[in-house]
């Protein structure tokens, strides 16, 4: 067997993007879903069971329904290193126990917060860290939709673990207090739509707007320093990211200049770059971004805020 031959584990829209990218790497070792029962696809090689997934894999990435994360991950971990789609498993007990087994069996956990490999993502968090904008004072992400409407997970645990996952990288912090207030507009039994706030040790605040019953489609990052602002707004065709800096005079009442910049970044698949980084992170021993402990604190705040809710 090739080195770094890694599985797909679940052949749905994520599972068939996965196995896409992995298949242009030249690094599929094959598919498993157990609801697919022969080989629909003739070019990609469909495991029977979980035990020829492991048999012929070094490595695999679980994209099943976020339920089942944790029990199928927990059954492979002691052969195969990971990656998890978002979100890594359904409580901070399940994740902490998944963390202790990659520790103990020597496994790599990279959890599938992809965003964080967009190359627009990537241009803002250089931004940051050249102090273009200054201390950062303010985060808020705005993913808004009309529709897909789900029935068993809120729509927090559906939009906002991505967002979750930046604010807290970015911010570095530990978050102090959390204020949430939710509407159920469809089902009284789930959330369509959730307002967020944060407040994080260091003084940065941070609000997510999350909803699948909206009018029109949003998707808004937005990070402000005291020297600057950046905004990326991915549901627009043009003009994605734009760097706004602004001047206040000295006495502090009045703004004497405010100016625009369309910051230009590499056009480049997130998944493919999140697939690449997963193939060095199995080879270097090494995952910083989005590992397992990473995980384990965006369902802390998932958890939390849903305490609150």
């Amino acid at each position: 067997m090739s080195k770094n031959k890694i599985a797909v584990i679940g052949y749905g829209y994520w599972g068939k993007n996965h196995a896409r990218v992995l298949g242009e790497l030249g690094c599929l070792s094959g598919v498993y879903d157990p609801l697919i029962s022969d080989n629909s696809d003739s070019d990609i090689k469909f495991f029977h069971n979980i035990d020829d997934v492991v048999s012929n894999s070094t490595a695999a990435i679980i994209s099943t329904p976020a339920t089942t994360h944790f029990e199928i991950a927990k059954s492979v971990i002691s052969e195969l290193d990971l990656l998890i789609e978002k979100p890594m498993a359904m409580s901070v007990e399940e994740c902490m126990e998944l963390e202790s087994l990659s520790m103990s069996n020597n496994k790599i956990i990279l959890v599938g917060h992809q965003l964080h490999f967009h190359p627009a993502i990537q241009e803002i968090k250089n931004i940051i860290n050249k102090g273009i904008l200054g201390n950062t004072k303010y985060i808020y992400s705005n993913r808004l939709n009309m529709g897909k409407i789900r029935t068993q997970e809120n729509v927090l645990w559906s939009f906002a673990p991505h967002d979750i996952s930046l604010i807290l990288e970015i911010v570095n912090s530990d978050v102090t207090s959390i204020n949430i207030q939710g509407s159920n507009i469809i089902n009284k039994n789930v959330e369509d739509a959730t307002l967020t706030n944060f407040t994080f040790k260091n003084g940065v605040n941070a609000h997510i707007f999350v909803s699948w019953f909206h009018p029109f489609k949003e998707q808004r990052f937005v990070v402000i320093g005291d020297k600057g602002t950046i905004v990326f707004t991915d549901s627009v065709e043009n003009n994605k990211l734009v760097l706004y800096q602004t001047e206040i005079n000295s006495k502090g009442l009045e703004i004497s200049n405010h100016d625009s910049q369309v910051i230009s970044y590499k056009n480049s698949e997130p998944l493919k770059n999140q697939a690449i980084y997963f193939i060095e992170a199995i080879k270097t021993r090494k995952c910083e971004i989005n590992n397992a402990s990473h995980g384990r604190k965006v369902i802390e705040v998932l958890e939390k805020s849903t305490e609150l809710l």
